[in-house]
């Protein structure tokens, strides 16, 4: 994930999408480097990879919330084999580690809602396992990373949910973010 650093540089927002029917709009934001699937099917992911690849784009999956996948190691070793993703987004940390073990690139996403999540997010961090973190809400990210400085470890950190301007974006960037996941499409082309 890293090596993507430079790119979101240039471009820090990647579209999360929420109804199939918004795939191809995302695919066409020329700048996006990274698309979210957070939505659809297993059948739907042969024709979302297909429009990843030919638009240059990196395709994550979130297996929590696309259906008919079983979250299980038998169904990331399907989603690898048949190609239907570049990379898996989840909460469960278990999931995480088979996916990297699979060849995907892995997001794990934590929802950090009062301080007792933030205790768990820092037991499940020091995995070899974790491309990228995905802090929701948003605007809790800053909290992580000041968090990932005191405990000396660090995962690139995407922002997302709950974002509604150009300039929490730009906030989020300030404060450290690799980058941000948005589901709003009047912000996935500035």
């Amino acid at each position: 994930m890293r090596y993507l650093f430079p790119y979101f540089k240039k471009y820090p927002i990647i579209p999360a999408v929420r109804k199939i029917s918004d795939l191809e709009k995302a695919m066409q934001i020329e700048k996006a480097v990274l698309v979210f699937l957070l939505a659809g099917s297993i059948f739907d992911l042969e024709l979302a990879m297909n429009l990843a690849h030919q638009n240059d784009k990196i395709l994550f999956v979130n297996i929590d919330l696309v259906d008919g996948i079983a979250t299980d190691e038998k169904g990331i070793e399907y989603l690898a084999e048949n190609d239907l993703c570049d990379g898996i987004i989840s909460t469960k940390s278990h999931l995480i580690k088979i996916a990297d073990r699979t060849g995907l690139m892995t997001i794990q996403r934590i929802f950090l809602l009062d301080s007792d999540s933030l205790k768990s997010a820092q037991k499940m961090l020091g995995s070899k396992y974790i491309d990228a973190v995905e802090i929701l809400p948003g605007i809790a990210a800053p909290y992580f990373i000041e968090m990932q400085k005191n405990l000396k470890i660090d995962y690139p950190v995407i922002a997302g949910g709950l974002i509604k301007e150009l300039q929490e974006i730009e906030k989020l960037v300030k404060t450290g973010a690799f980058a941000v996941s948005t589901s709003k499409q009047e912000l996935w082309n500035y």
